[in-house]
């Protein structure tokens, strides 16, 4: 049991690029040891990778911390200033998070379903019939942005920046003089937006944050993890969905004919697609962990795709089942730290997949769908479909 196991390298992107991660995943979670990972420059780290391991140590906040940083790397996408939400223990993860709770609630979220409906319907309609095209860029992009700009109070001409900034600031690769400067420039942005607020405040989130009068920089921090995890998560969300129920044209079928399945369809694809792919902790005191003596301080990463797609949990893991039994993925994480925006995410993508049933008869992938070299995010660049 207490074998470290070194021969597979999680930071090596080539596996993840090249959607081949899931065989490693699968011979770790059958491994009795748990995966300790050597780090250039860095003091290594501990891999969860079966689905109930996952899910107890994302529910266990006191031992596993997120105050240290999220990311393998010891850096913040807020930088090394206040600390974000998602980078934050209690007692002040619990005061930042109910500060956006109520504007992200379900039901205010309904509240906006029919200007997300139409976003959603003038993105389909836009789309050529029988003619190529990119569905990242024409759709999976674009929806996200501009109900993520509604959502925040960001007028429509300004989401497209938001997104170049939040590309930047989940971008495993960029370099932190790189992150640096989009995050100042998205800070810059969003402290010009919040004066704009407080003169004259409205129905989004922006005027809610500002109202809660927080120090500046937790305000940075709040609008920095908001544009990121509203774009990025959806976007990848629905890309990596919908190519792989093209490749269940039967299915594909049944959900055109049957609108019922489109809800047990969003949390497959939450489940099968993993959007946030890990996330770190780190261990508030020494323990031993799966047969494995860790130290106070050690380095403990949560993946959840591993975790979604261990048999064990999830018979027929690389399908989408559309009846299956029960469904507790952890596409939106567990704990603590669920994503306050899972009611958002679910509704936009519900909203799109009914409006492009109404509209579209078949999907074709072109191409293989262009895999972002990430372990930190599942998501994709470029996909060449057509609709007939």
């Amino acid at each position: 049991m207490n074998a470290v196991c070194q021969d597979i390298d999680l930071l090596n992107l080539a596996p993840f690029a090249a959607s081949q991660e899931h065989a490693l995943f699968k011979e770790l979670r059958d491994r009795d040891s748990i995966h300790f990972n050597s780090e250039p420059g860095g003091a290594g780290f501990w891999s969860l990778v079966r689905y109930d391991h996952v899910a107890s140590a994302a529910r266990d906040n006191n031992r596993f911390l997120s105050g240290e940083g999220t990311q393998i790397q010891n850096r913040r996408a807020e930088g090394h200033g206040h600390a974000s939400v998602h980078n934050s223990d209690p007692p002040l993860h619990g005061k930042l998070r109910n500060i956006v709770l109520p504007s992200l609630s379900r039901a205010a979220i309904m509240k906006r379903q029919a200007r997300i409906e139409q976003i959603a319907k003038s993105l389909v309609e836009a789309v050529p019939r029988g003619e190529p095209f990119d569905f990242v860029e024409q759709i999976a992009v674009k929806l996200p942005m501009m109900v993520i700009a509604d959502v925040l109070g960001v007028p429509p001409e300004d989401s497209e920046a938001l997104v170049g900034w939040a590309n930047l600031m989940s971008d495993v690769r960029a370099s932190n003089a790189e992150q640096a400067q989009a995050r100042a420039e998205l800070y810059r942005y969003f402290r010009s937006l919040s004066d704009h607020k407080r003169r004259m405040p409205a129905d989004d989130v922006a005027s809610a944050l500002v109202a809660a009068d927080m120090h500046e920089e937790a305000l940075d921090a709040y609008f920095m993890l908001l544009t990121v995890a509203g774009n990025e998560t959806t976007r990848f969300l629905m890309t990596g969905g919908l190519a792989q129920l093209a490749r269940q044209p039967d299915d594909f079928a049944r959900v055109a004919q049957d609108r019922s399945l489109i809800d047990p369809l969003i949390e497959e694809m939450c489940r099968f697609v993993s959007p946030v792919a890990h996330m770190r902790r780190t261990t508030a005191e020494a323990l031993e962990l799966y047969g494995a003596q860790l130290p106070k301080g050690a380095k403990v990463v949560l993946w959840f795709g591993s975790a979604n797609h261990d048999e064990r949990e999830f018979p027929n893991p690389e399908r989408l089942v559309l009846d299956r039994k029960t469904n507790s993925h952890l596409g939106f994480g567990l704990g603590p730290h669920f994503c306050v925006g899972a009611h958002l995410a679910r509704l936009e993508t519900k909203l799109f997949l009914n409006a492009m049933f109404d509209a579209v008869a078949g999907m074709e992938v072109l191409a293989e769908p262009q895999r972002l070299p990430s372990n930190w995010f599942t998501g994709w660049t470029a996909m060449q479909v057509r609709w007939s």
